[in-house]
């Protein structure tokens, strides 16, 4: 796998009402800020962050310190309203008790601080975010330099709290995979034309799979639809098949990100092709600076009737 990108971990979950976003989002955010909490620590135990630094034109710190933000955005009635601070012991709890029923989207932000004074790697960016007109989807993301899941600590810090939290939701949809835009899945970058955002997709995703890849939370829907974990396990496609507790399988491709090579993408593609949005995508030249896109160029509803028809 290509190195120096970011990485997004991601649960996609419908919430019936507000108190239940608010209150999955304070404890989103809690178990987020735990698995980095030495960057947090980092920053409460040197120079306060000037609050200045949250509207930009001033530097944010010395070179090689960290800095970070946290950020909520309301609805009312004059539209999204959106309040950030930089973070301090005083404004993290002001942010957990912001989450209230008002809230439409939150993010923390850590990033390392460049030789300009300027926010220049980002070491994490987590969030919480409902989509446009369609109060009920959520969006859980934490992103995070592909680096950082070199360190097998943080892997497997990150994947036991991801596995714990997802148990709890019986999510439609989640994965850890490359950074796109807008929070696209490689599938989704590629699948078109309709080009498809993850607003098309979130409302279809117990119908259709989003996206696969080297960690895949399939929904329970579409989980029976393979024949249960018994079924996925038997295809040898993954490292790891659980059964989550409120509904959906957590299906981990290999024990490092790094092994997840295009052999084992084929063979996650293979095995979740009957569930996987109808299309073949389109294979365009790589561009300098995207992430690669780890995905197979056949339309998986040929596939499926192929199958079928053997």
């Amino acid at each position: 796998m290509a190195k120096g990108f970011i990485l997004r971990g991601e649960l996609n979950v419908e919430f019936r009402s507000s108190a239940a976003y608010s209150q999955q989002a304070k404890n989103w955010f809690s178990g987020c800020l735990t698995v980095f909490e030495k960057e947090i620590q980092e920053i409460l135990d040197g120079p306060a962050l000037d609050p200045r630094t949250v509207r930009g034109g001033v530097p944010c710190g010395s070179p090689g310190a960290l800095w970070g933000f946290c950020q909520v955005t309301t609805r009312g009635a004059r539209g999204l309203r959106a309040t950030t601070k930089v973070i301090s012991e005083a404004n993290l709890a002001w942010f957990l008790a912001a989450l209230g029923e008002g809230v439409f989207s939150a993010s923390v932000g850590i990033s390392r601080i460049g030789e300009n004074g300027s926010p220049e790697m980002r070491l994490a960016r987590i969030t919480a975010e409902r989509e446009e007109d369609m109060d009920s989807w959520v969006r859980l993301g934490c992103e995070f330099p592909q680096e950082s899941i070199a360190d097998k600590e943080f892997q497997d810090r990150f994947l036991d709290f991801l596995k714990g939290f997802a148990a709890g939701l019986n999510p439609s949809f989640g994965h850890i995979a490359y950074n796109y835009t807008v929070g696209k899945t490689a599938l989704e970058e590629v699948l078109g034309p309709p080009w498809l955002l993850p607003e098309d997709t979130l409302p279809e995703s117990r119908s259709y799979l989003r996206g696969y890849g080297w960690l895949t939370i399939c929904p329970q829907e579409l989980a029976d639809r393979l024949g249960g974990a018994a079924t996925l396990r038997a295809t040898g496609a993954f490292h790891e098949v659980d059964e989550l507790a409120e509904g959906g399988v957590w299906l981990l491709a290999t024990p490092h990100f790094g092994e997840y090579d295009q052999e084992r993408v084929a063979s996650v593609w293979g095995a979740l092709a009957s569930v996987i949005r109808p299309g073949r995508p389109k294979q365009f030249s790589e561009e300098p600076g995207h992430p690669p896109l780890p995905v197979v160029y056949e339309d998986a509803a040929q596939a499926r009737g192929v199958a079928e028809s053997e």
